[in-house]
């Protein structure tokens, strides 16, 4: 079985644990809304620490809910602000994306608290979703996501 490298003695690795560890995932482009595993040197790209949380909060926005309900780990997992990826764009959708969003971050486990959520118009079919939360262990952490 292989395993991604780990680099043992970064901050991140050795102080910051909790924060878990994953594999990047990146935007294909700076105006895809297609996201994609990050490979270097024919491997992943493994992420501990904060860079790991903000890749976890990615990933936790980009699913739809109940996507991995087989999986029983996962069940319930996932954003709701995919029901609405045929309303037409309004206030109260934005709100709705909110909504949903929120309750994904405050529902993770490494997320002590939710300091800021702000979504706005990105272009003509999409919304910037800007977050910025506090982990458990009083890293602060900020991020965004087209969706």
């Amino acid at each position: 079985m292989m395993t991604l490298p780990v680099d043992y003695e970064s901050d991140d690795y050795q102080f910051l644990k909790t924060l878990n560890e994953d594999v990047q995932v990146l935007p294909v482009s700076p105006t895809a809304n297609h996201w994609d595993i990050q490979m270097e040197n024919d491997d992943y790209v493994n992420l501990t620490g904060k860079e790991s949380l903000r890749n976890a909060i990615c990933i936790a926005i980009m699913t739809r809910f109940n996507e991995l309900d087989s999986i029983p780990l996962y069940e319930e997992f996932g954003c709701r602000a995919h029901q609405l990826i045929k309303a037409n764009k309004s206030e109260m959708v934005k709100y709705e994306i909110e909504l949903y969003i929120s309750e994904v971050l405050e529902n993770m486990r490494r997320i002590q608290e939710v300091n800021s959520l702000k979504v706005s118009d990105s272009d003509t079919c999409s919304y910037l979703v800007e977050f910025n939360v506090t982990s458990v262990n009083d890293e602060t952490i900020t991020g965004s996501v087209n969706i």
